[in-house]
């Protein structure tokens, strides 16, 4: 066996170490993909502050999920483990402004992660519940949202010791996505760039591109300009054109 065939063997069978794995769950309603982690700050003994990161496995999957808008919000459910994640949308197809979604929009309105802390040095060990409630990816209807690169931080963090639920002051979740592609509908296939929204900092981005183009274009005519006057003036002042 050569080199190549064991680096070939490596990629195969042991993803994620060369680079994060991009992950699709999808039922008829909803389309979720992308590199999906959750960055887990929570207490020590101390009453300071530790973290670590929590990537979706392979084994994740949609759990449980509702398609049904007259039996409740637009949902899925992912779970992973101990873990779970879930998504609540909010779709308004009205004319007017609703729980802060414009019209003719869809979004996120609830994101909920359950995650296990089994640190050693957190205070409490066990099974704890962050939140984030408002109006996220908010897309206009029959478009995808797409970003490259985002995080959303879940806060509220909640946990259950006998009959009693408790707040856990300071501790927060960040859900950070990377390449997500989110849409909320009949699963649709994009057929071009129209079919996407893009997140702020992509569209930024976006708008760079053809304002450098433009400046590029505009700094060539100038430089095309400059050396034309610069080999005028020289072959004036040689004698000026030949005349035939």
């Amino acid at each position: 066996m050569n080199k190549y065939t064991i680096f070939c063997a490596v990629l195969a069978f042991w993803p994620g170490v060369l680079a994060d794995i991009s992950r699709t769950f999808s039922k008829e309603c909803f389309n979720i993909t992308g590199v999906i982690s959750f960055n887990v700050t929570y207490k020590m003994a101390d009453d300071k502050l530790s973290s670590y990161t929590v990537k979706l496995s392979e084994k994740a999957a949609v759990s449980d999920f509702n398609c049904n808008k007259t039996a409740g919000p637009v949902s899925a459910t992912i779970k992973d483990g101990d873990n779970s994640l879930v998504v609540q949308f909010g779709i308004n197809d009205k004319k007017t402004k609703y729980a802060a979604i414009d019209p003719d929009h869809w979004g996120v309105s609830s994101m909920t992660y359950n995650y296990m802390v089994k640190a050693a040095d957190a205070k409490p060990q066990g099974m704890r519940q962050a939140t984030a409630v408002g109006s996220f990816f908010v897309t206009p209807i029959n478009h995808t949202y797409s970003c490259s690169s985002q995080s959303l931080k879940l806060e509220n963090v909640t946990m259950v010791t006998g009959n009693h639920t408790i707040t856990i002051a300071d501790e927060f979740v960040l859900f950070e996505e990377t390449g997500l592609k989110l849409s909320v509908g009949p699963n649709q296939t994009v057929h071009n760039d129209y079919d996407y929204h893009y997140c702020k900092a992509d569209q930024k981005v976006k708008d760079i591109v053809p304002i450098a183009v433009g400046v590029a274009l505009a700094a060539l005519v100038v430089i095309v300009l400059i050396a034309y006057l610069i080999g005028r003036r020289r072959t004036v002042a040689a004698g000026g054109y030949e005349r035939v």
